[in-house]
């Protein structure tokens, strides 16, 4: 379900982004999926359980994650605002691939020799979208907008790693930590803004659209099913991470409907490369 929302989000960040400014972008839709998370809180009667475990701790992961998170959405926006949906939404998906490497060394999580295939499948899927992007007139190791999507793709593996250790090793609370993560978010972009702001740095016109508000609350909900799940205890963050991933496959299909983009052919096969290794990495 985590998998499903997320790709829906994934329309609405493209929707809300593409010849915006991505800051005030980040902000306002970050509002909007923090007053939904309290709201569903409050609605489900959790509000005195969640505050009741707050404490220093609670907060500092909490902290942490806001931090890593928010320089992941940065670099990704930035991707999305001029990369075709259907190629930086596949870069981002191949996350689990760092993730399994992360894990190895931090958790002890030692890959089978499937999932070392699955792997290699994944980064052939970045040589098969280098292919289809020459095609589009995009360099794929020379761009911008590739590379910022690979940076994007990088801090959301440190995030599942960083998830892993605050669920099962700290045991934090779910809703607490994500009630102080999602304000975490909101104080992260608003100190960004302002310093861009003052220093009155080169940005976009901000335009507000619908689809702005739609980003935070399907994050917000995406995030809490993907919490819940991984507050399982023995829940391997590797599978967990992966099957979250699987996404992208809507987001592909519905992104090259809706934003009508071209070229499909040869995505699909780079995309099928992901979607392959992906199933390795389960295995």
């Amino acid at each position: 379900m985590s998998a499903v929302f997320l790709a829906l989000y994934d329309l609405a960040k493209k929707a809300s982004v593409r010849g915006n400014a991505v800051l005030p972008v980040l902000l306002c839709s970050t509002c909007c999926g923090c007053a939904a998370f309290v709201a569903g809180v409050v609605f489900c009667g959790r509000m005195a359980e969640t505050l009741e475990a707050v404490n220093g701790c609670a907060i500092g992961l909490a902290a942490i994650k806001s931090a890593i998170v928010a320089t992941s959405w940065v670099f990704t926006f930035c991707a999305l605002r001029t990369l075709p949906i259907t190629i930086a939404t596949p870069i981002r998906a191949s996350a689990p691939a760092l993730v399994f490497v992360f894990a190895f060394f931090l958790y002890g999580e030692i890959p089978t020799w499937i999932q070392g295939v699955g792997m290699l499948s994944v980064f052939g899927g970045y040589a098969a979208f280098s292919w289809a992007g020459r095609h589009e007139g995009v360099d794929f190791f020379r761009n911008r907008a590739v590379w910022c999507a690979i940076a994007g793709a990088f801090f959301s593996a440190i995030s599942s790693v960083w998830d892993k250790y605050v669920f099962q090793v700290a045991a934090a609370p779910v809703e607490t930590v994500q009630l102080f993560f999602q304000v975490g978010l909101v104080l992260v972009y608003a100190v960004l803004l302002a310093g861009q702001r003052f220093l009155r740095l080169p940005s976009s016109r901000f335009e507000f659209r619908w689809t702005i508000p739609a980003v935070g609350v399907l994050l917000a909900l995406a995030d809490w099913l993907y919490f819940r799940g991984l507050a399982v205890p023995g829940a391997p963050i590797s599978v967990g991470s992966l099957l979250r991933r699987f996404s992208v496959v809507l987001t592909f299909v519905l992104g090259a409907r809706f934003f009508h983009e071209t070229n499909l052919r040869r995505k699909a096969v780079a995309l099928a490369a992901i979607v392959l290794g992906v199933v390795l990495l389960c295995a």
